[in-house]
């Protein structure tokens, strides 16, 4: 008989509760991140893989997990397994990533890389994982939130108080009052002559005074056309061309060929009703 792969063969088992009253014990899988891609975000020798992170397990609670075994210098948390460099998270409080489809519950269960500062500390880590106890994750000095909390919790923090809304204008008028003070000051600068007597021109900014004035110069310029030459220039119709295309020009006596046969027909009716009136005088 030919022995089985363990899918845990290398992987410590790490005991977690939600509470001490809890009854329910997650397993997080851990082991020595080791890939053949060499990547500096994720050193082998510094870098701890976790699986089955449970979905109310949030990163900082994670941290303060391993951080009884060393420092911790990052955890990077993601919805699958990767060799590349870290993937950033837009929420670490999302459940599901944002791609999946609605309709496909899942079951939230996320990974997780943990790197510490000094490869001394992942090697302890390791070390003390065989003898570890139970690991309660929420307490009272540490209280993790989830449910109907975490979500009310999420949605407040949403809501921008009254004041911070004020304070939060107030330092942008304030950023832009400084902003048009410097763009005034350097335009007046600018106008100053310098050491040689030049004047920097800039662009003139499209306004409703530049209208104004340029309107005023073009019925200036029309009074002087017109005391020169006696008269107002007049703007010169555009023609049409007709008979321009073959078609145009047969299409045109054929319209022309049965309006004469429309009034040929009306002045018969006319005709016709002065017969019929005794009106009708030839001679």
């Amino acid at each position: 008989m030919t022995a089985t792969n363990n899918p845990l063969e290398g992987f410590k088992i790490l005991q977690v509760k939600y509470t001490e009253s809890s009854t329910a014990v997650r397993q997080i899988f851990v082991k020595q991140h080791h890939v053949r891609t060499v990547e500096p975000g994720k050193p082998s020798d510094r870098t701890l893989f976790c699986a089955n992170i449970p979905p109310w397990m949030h990163f900082t609670t994670l941290r303060r997990i391993f951080q009884k075994y060393g420092e911790v210098e990052a955890v990077y948390m993601e919805f699958e397994p990767s060799i590349g460099p870290p993937t950033p998270m837009p929420d670490y409080d999302a459940i599901f990533p944002p791609a999946r489809d609605p309709y496909d519950t899942g079951n939230g269960f996320k990974y997780a890389y943990v790197v510490y500062t000094r490869s001394s500390s992942l090697r302890e880590c390791l070390t003390s994982l065989d003898t570890e106890e139970e690991i309660i994750a929420s307490t009272s000095e540490h209280r993790v939130i989830s449910g109907v909390r975490k979500w009310n919790s999420q949605y407040n923090k949403k809501i921008k108080r009254r004041q911070d809304v004020l304070d939060e204008v107030n330092e942008y008028m304030k950023t832009y009052d400084r902003n048009m003070d410097e763009e005034k000051r350097k335009e007046e600068e600018m106008r100053e002559p310098d050491e040689e007597g030049w004047i920097t021109v800039t662009k003139l900014k499209k306004d409703k005074s530049f209208k104004k004035r340029t309107e005023n110069e073009f019925k200036e310029m029309e009074q002087r056309i017109r005391g020169k030459n006696g008269r107002r220039l007049k703007k010169k119709k555009g023609k049409e061309l007709q008979h321009f295309y073959s078609h145009q020009l047969k299409s045109d006596k054929i319209m022309k060929i049965r309006e004469l046969r429309e009034k040929f027909e009306q002045d018969k009716l006319k005709i016709s009703q002065m017969k019929a009136e005794r009106k009708f005088r030839p001679f």
